[in-house]
């Protein structure tokens, strides 16, 4: 295939979580792809595991860095791909032809997405995604991203992650891109990806940290809709947070 997929984990002290993603992104069978791991200058082997696998990875950033954004950042910066996918350390691909079954019918959509199986301690579920992405969607929700093909040149258009936000840029990212700048899109309906709920923007204790910055994103763009959010604090404290 002609189309290139650049595969980029950021990764931070986290060997365990890092060697079973690698081990997934080595194994697809799509042909025309690469791979960059940034590491945040782990201390836990991280580091060393890599390099024995160099053979394997594309390209290798290990430095100190101000948060998973910027660390994101420096991965787009350096892909060479048509699309990027964000599969960081923990999470893996449910299959070898993961990245074929995403790639197969796109006809060049900015966007491409399929479902997401998602770990808990206690149980696993398949999260689905619509086939029409709308703001009221947003509003509540975000796209899946270790399922979802972003093209290089969104990146290159509207800017990269914004870095002053901590936990929620990636869900800023994709509400401007889809109803600002109204991308084109396409769902998938197969299950691409295995995340492992933990991460920062589904840990309780960072709770009031997404409502703020998701906050501040509203009102800085949708300001006529921000004064419904009080909803939306009310039900995220409640129970629909650990399924965003």
């Amino acid at each position: 295939m002609d189309v290139k997929i650049s595969v980029i984990t950021v990764n931070l002290n986290n060997l365990g979580g890092l060697k079973r993603t690698v081990e997934s992104v080595v194994n697809q069978d799509y042909p025309n792809l690469e791979y960059l791991i940034i590491d945040g200058g782990s201390k836990d082997g991280s580091k060393e595991f890599v390099e024995g696998n160099r053979k394997r990875i594309s390209f290798f950033l290990s430095e100190k860095d101000s948060g998973v954004y910027d660390a994101m950042n420096k991965g787009v910066k350096k892909s060479t791909g048509d699309y990027l996918i964000f599969l960081n350390s923990g999470d893996f691909f449910s299959e070898p032809n993961s990245l074929t079954k995403l790639i197969a019918n796109s006809q060049g959509e900015d966007l491409i997405f399929g479902d997401i199986l998602i770990q808990e301690p206690d149980r696993s579920w398949i999260k689905t995604y619509p086939d029409v992405l709308n703001f009221r969607y947003f509003y509540f929700e975000s796209m899946p991203h270790p399922a979802t093909l972003i093209s290089k040149g969104l990146f290159e258009r509207h800017g990269l992650y914004d870095t002053r936000l901590k936990i929620v840029s990636d869900w800023r990212f994709f509400l401007l891109a889809v109803v600002k700048h109204q991308c084109s899109y396409l769902h998938v309906k197969a299950v691409i990806s295995t995340f492992l709920l933990g991460g920062m923007s589904s840990m309780t204790e960072n709770i009031n940290a997404v409502i703020s910055e998701r906050r501040s994103t509203l009102k800085e763009y949708y300001n006529l809709y921000f004064i419904g959010y009080g909803l939306y604090l009310k039900l995220l404290r409640k129970s629909i947070y650990p399924k965003l």
